[in-house]
């Protein structure tokens, strides 16, 4: 196979033709003279396939650069990508393979205006050509830039940047986690900021690598492993830092599982990521963004020097205010004890003991009212107690028991006389109404409709006896058989067993069975005589 350039006459376009065979470019004729092809060459469809593969690899490049908005976007089970990248004149099927799709920062969908980075290849089984994709890029954005807010507005919805959510900083922590690099200048300068402003604290450095595809999955571990042992090391608060960078070197912190990592944090963690004007996805769901790590280690921690200072300020307002109160109780306890009631405390108590023998008086004189009153209240009470004594009380139930007998005695002998009327009343009853009586009106009233119903069925049967007879008669006359007996027959087609009405209905040799009132005749027709009204 091969291609022949060939040049127009009009303009400079190079066009190629595509040549089978294996005529070169330049030549003309085969060298030596062959037989003429007896016709068109032909080809199997994997065959055609295959050449028009090659044809399009050798004029295209092997790596193009495609513009264009995708459409019908899936994404398969298996992790590859299918698209159809359109304009608005056109469109081509375009495939990206699991290996390559793996490393996308963004999220596609349908209507992304997008540079598509491949190779044309064809489908064999479907004869189709296709854009194999190695590389997409956003068309006017870049795709870190596009991933970064993809992420963002995702995680807004799901609520990770909400203010409810964010844990408070501690005081004065004593023992703070450092996760970053710990050979970048970030670590240096928090050490250092530490160091002046907080030195009683404690600081823990879990080394990990803040740039690169492992730097994410480091982080995460990081966090996930303080959280876990914060407990046994004390752990108060957590510092998460690097120096500066582009946005390629900052984006382990815009990672999805570094900022969930960060959120399901239990510990309160500050973040302080490159310079001011970087904002990471970590800065807004930490609970503190810092502008640089520097800031983070000053949000991070008081100034010693500065609460020393305050405590030792207020050390001498405390002093101050204690000597003045301790000043003041001593002249309030001297002014106390030279008053009359401590100088002279009987002539206070005086009056108090005067007042004490009159409330005595007083109560010595209710006690006596009291007792009088009880005295004729009991003698009352006695006087009562005789009136319902046992004796006169049994007198009186006795009476009343005699009185209830001879009323129950009275009720219950009604009782048994109606009861017993009642009886009389039922057993008459029950005679009348005893089984033979019963059986006797039972047995009269059976042998009349006995005998009612015989009489029904007699008639009945003479009746449909009659009907019967006159239907027999009816039928005997309706009997083709008695009709044969006067001299007629029935002539029938052997073939169809079909009743002959008209001569038109034989054919010659036709095999014919007459029926005579005494047996069949089969007969053959050799001869046909139409009637001579009949011509």
């Amino acid at each position: 196979m091969a291609y022949k350039k060939r040049k127009s006459g009009k303009t400079d376009d190079a066009m190629y033709q595509l040549i089978f065979g294996d005529e070169s470019p330049d030549s003309a004729a085969p060298a030596t003279p062959e037989k003429p092809p007896v016709g068109p060459e032909v080809l199997t469809v994997t065959e055609l396939t295959d050449r028009i593969r090659f044809a399009i690899k050798r004029n295209i490049p092997s790596t193009i650069i495609v513009s264009g908005e995708i459409s019908n976007l899936t994404l398969a089970g298996s992790g590859h990508i299918y698209f159809t990248l359109k304009d608005n004149q056109s469109q081509i099927s375009c495939a990206m393979w699991r290996s390559r799709a793996m490393h996308l920062k963004f999220k596609l969908t349908d209507g992304f205006a997008v540079l598509v980075h491949g190779s044309i290849d064809v489908y064999g089984p479907r004869g189709q050509y296709q854009l194999i994709t190695e590389k997409i890029t956003p068309s006017g954005m870049g795709a870190l830039e596009l991933a970064f807010r993809q992420l963002r507005e995702k995680l807004e919805k799901e609520g990770l940047f909400n203010p409810a959510h964010k844990k408070s900083i501690p005081t004065f922590p004593f023992t703070i986690a450092l996760v970053t690099s710990p050979t970048g200048a970030a670590v240096r300068d928090i050490l250092r900021t530490l160091e002046l402003r907080w030195p009683v604290g404690r600081v823990l450095l879990y080394p990990v690598i803040v740039q690169g595809d492992q730097a994410a999955p480091q982080i995460v571990r990081a966090l996930r492993d303080l959280n876990e042992n914060s407990d046994h090391l004390n752990i108060d608060l957590i510092i998460l830092g690097r120096g500066g960078g582009s946005l390629e070197d900052l984006w382990a912190f815009n990672e999805e599982i570094v900022a969930r990592a960060i959120h399901a944090s239990k510990l309160p963690i500050i973040s302080g990521i490159g310079h001011e004007i970087d904002i990471t996805i970590a800065d807004l769901v930490a609970d503190l963004r810092a502008a640089t790590p520097t800031a983070a280690a000053q949000h991070a921690t008081p100034v010693l020097r500065e609460i020393l200072d305050t405590l030792s300020w207020h050390y001498s307002r405390l002093h101050q205010l204690v000597r003045r109160t301790l000043t003041v109780e001593k002249n309030t306890l001297s002014s106390l004890a030279n008053r009359p009631i401590f100088r002279h405390p009987a002539a206070v108590l005086g009056p108090f003991a005067q007042q004490l023998d009159e409330q005595q008086n007083n109560l010595n004189n209710a006690v006596n009212r009291r007792f009088k009153q009880n005295r004729a209240l009991t003698h009352d009470a006695e006087l009562k107690l005789n009136r319902i004594s046992p004796n006169v009380l049994l007198t009186r139930a006795q009476l009343r028991v005699n009185q209830l007998h001879q009323q129950t005695q009275y009720t219950f002998t009604r009782f048994l006389a109606t009861k017993k009327t009642h009886l009389d009343h039922l057993t008459a009853n029950l005679r009348r109404h005893s089984p033979e009586q019963t059986k006797l009106k039972n047995s009269y009233t059976l042998a009349t409709l006995e005998t009612r119903l015989h009489n029904a069925i007699s008639r009945l049967a003479r009746d449909k006896t009659t009907v019967l007879d006159h239907l027999k008669t009816r039928l005997n006359t309706t009997d083709y058989r008695l009709v044969l007996k006067r001299g007629f027959s029935i002539a029938r087609r052997t073939k169809d067993s079909k009743i002959m009405t008209s001569i038109e209905m034989a054919d010659m040799n036709d095999q014919i069975v007459t029926e005579l009132h005494d047996g069949k005749l089969v007969s053959v027709v050799r001869e046909k005589h139409v009637h001579p009204e009949k011509i």
